[in-house]
């Protein structure tokens, strides 16, 4: 699942890695998703909630927040292992987007009709890989503008979405 709310995110990055002078900045936001997923999901596997909870706590993330400190680096080696790019260049992709993320998915939360918990809660199962206490679907939907929380967004909804989200 929340490989999916980060593809919500993937305009932003690209628009973000283009200004940073990436060549392909589609495959760097796609390279950039799965290092911060994978980043989230070690996090999560060892019992640290930290980057989950502040992703889903509705509150701004500094960039000089702990929790992006803490995330940068395995975020900066998962680029450098699928960009081949330089450390400094990935630090600096890392400590850019971490806090663009993690406030997207702030204001994502703050516009959900359900209670952050519950959905810091469904992330965290879905990254243990168990089943959460909402309903995916039903959450993702909230996430993505569905008043009921219903998941019911068809695709002219979701184009709407995407045209709105990110001007």
């Amino acid at each position: 699942m929340l490989d999916q709310l980060l593809n919500l995110a993937e305009g932003p990055l690209e628009e973000m890695l283009s200004g940073m002078n990436q060549e392909n900045p589609k495959s760097s936001a796609s390279a950039l998703k799965e290092s911060i997923f994978s980043s989230l999901q070690k996090q999560v596997a060892t019992g640290d909630m930290n980057g989950v909870k502040e992703m889903f706590s509705g509150a701004e993330t500094s960039p000089d927040s702990p929790i992006v400190n803490q995330l940068q680096s395995n975020v900066s080696e998962g680029l450098i292992e699928k960009l081949g790019i330089s450390k400094e260049q990935a630090m600096s992709i890392a400590a850019a987007a971490l806090p663009m993320i993690l406030n997207f998915f702030n204001k994502r939360v703050n516009d959900a009709p359900q209670d952050n918990q519950d959905i810091m809660s469904s992330v965290v199962s879905a990254l243990q890989g168990n089943s959460g206490k909402v309903n995916p679907t039903d959450l993702l939907g909230s996430l993505m503008g569905g008043g009921n929380g219903k998941g019911g967004m068809d695709l002219g909804g979701l184009m709407d979405l995407g045209k709105g989200l990110f001007k």
